[in-house]
C-alpha cells in the first residue's frame, strides 16, 4: 500500500480540481445566479458567450488554470509540459464525468420544481 502513496496525492489532487471545475462551470453556465453575467459577457464578446454558456466547454479552461496552478504530475515522463497536458486532460475526463452526473441531478431538481409550480398555479 505505501508504494502507491506517491501516485494517490496527483490523483486527489486532479480528483478535487474535477470536481470544483464541474461544480463551477455548472453553477456559472447554468444557474439564475450568473445569468446577469453571462448577458453582460455576450455584450462584450461573442467567443466569451459560448464559453460562458456551455459547462464542457469552460470546465477546460478552469481545469487547465488549476493544474497550471497546482501542476500534479500523474505521469512521470521525462517531458514536464506533456506530463501536466496528459493530466489535465485526464482531470478533464474526470470533470466530464461528474458534470454529467450534477447536470442530471440540476434537470431532475428544474423538473420537479417546474412541477410543482404548474400544480400550485
Amino acid at each position: 500500500m505505501t508504494n502507491l502513496m506517491p501516485y494517490l496525492a496527483p490523483f486527489w489532487t486532479c480528483l478535487v480540481i474535477a470536481i470544483a471545475s464541474s461544480c463551477v462551470s455548472i453553477t456559472i453556465t447554468q444557474t439564475e445566479l450568473f445569468a446577469s453575467m453571462r448577458t453582460w459577457i455576450t455584450q462584450k464578446n461573442i467567443l466569451l458567450e459560448h464559453l460562458f454558456h456551455c459547462f464542457y466547454c469552460l470546465s477546460h479552461w478552469i481545469v487547465f488554470v488549476l493544474i497550471a496552478l497546482y501542476q500534479p504530475i500523474l505521469i512521470n515522463g521525462s517531458h514536464v509540459l506533456i506530463n501536466l497536458t496528459v493530466t489535465a486532460f485526464v482531470t478533464i475526463g474526470l470533470a466530464t464525468l461528474i458534470s454529467g452526473l450534477v447536470f442530471n441531478v440540476f434537470l431532475k431538481a428544474m423538473t420537479k420544481a417546474k412541477l410543482e409550480r404548474e400544480l400550485n398555479a
